[in-house]
């Protein structure tokens, strides 16, 4: 029993490996490097700007001092970073090997549909995982020289928000993978990817016109506001750890439950 057991693990863990070649690993690194130079070439922007400009901003997401500025555009960089590299990978992994009839030829191998599925999504969200998280240590860091003694933001707090926005991306594709793993269409997958994307970000742009709107529903406008990471800098400091350590099992069952639906459907 042993002996049988012992070469298809060590074969599993090869093949794992083999796929894990194909993560897109230098997409992941070029999109975290592009990301850092976007922060800081959106400080080195942000800084010269008119003062009504800044007030503006500031009276816009309620925020206070250029560090919480800088930091508000900051996070959309973690965010596009974190969610489209693993987003690229997850739809050449899934919609276009369909697309391609890949898919087949893939399902033809000597391993079950729920470890293709894993040995090809895994590294994916793992990478857009990886450059998110370079992208908000960027920001922290980029953030910390302009962060005064009675902002209301600190560096720490700065790196929490970025690692629960990372955390929300992974979420979110996590939700869609079992999507994915079922349409045939590339196009209608990134509308649709690109939909999820946006949504959580449309509450902070209903804030940004009627924040009276929102005046009753305190509690609401804070779940639901991208600013409230700013507001509540101490409680970013340990929610965004928090979030992306549970964000990683749940991406884990989302990839199990892809991977037997596709046991289950029709390749062709």
């Amino acid at each position: 029993m042993t002996r049988a057991t012992a070469p298809a693990a060590g074969s599993l863990r090869g093949y794992f490996a083999l796929e894990a070649r194909r993560a897109p690993r230098r997409a992941s690194l070029a999109a975290a490097v592009a990301g850092a130079l976007v922060v800081l070439g959106s400080h080195a922007l942000i800084v010269r700007l008119p003062e009504q400009v800044i007030r503006f901003m500031e009276q816009a997401f309620a925020i206070e001092g250029m560090a919480s500025v800088l930091l508000i555009n900051d996070l959309l960089a973690v965010y596009f970073v974190a969610y489209f590299v693993a987003l690229a990978g997850l739809v050449d992994a899934t919609v276009t090997a369909r697309e391609e009839h890949r898919l087949e030829l893939l399902l033809a191998k000597p391993v079950r549909a729920r470890v293709l599925v894993a040995a090809r999504t895994a590294p994916s969200l793992l990478a857009g995982a990886g450059a998110g998280v370079v992208v908000a240590a960027c920001t922290a860091l980029a953030v910390a020289p302009y962060i005064e003694a009675v902002d209301m933001i600190s560096a720490a707090g700065a790196l929490g928000a970025g690692l629960f926005l990372v955390a929300l991306a992974i979420a979110l594709l996590s939700a869609l993978l079992p999507l994915l793993v079922r349409m045939r269409d590339g196009f209608l997958a990134l509308l649709v990817a690109s939909a999820a994307w946006i949504a959580p970000l449309l509450p902070t742009a209903a804030f940004i016109y009627r924040p009276d709107a929102f005046e009753p529903h305190e509690g609401l406008r804070e779940a639901i506001v991208l600013a409230s990471l700013l507001w509540r800098d101490a409680t970013s400091t340990w929610l965004g750890p928090v979030a992306l350590a549970i964000a990683i099992p749940l991406a884990a069952i989302s990839i199990a439950a892809s991977g037997v639906l596709l046991e289950r459907t029709d390749a062709r």
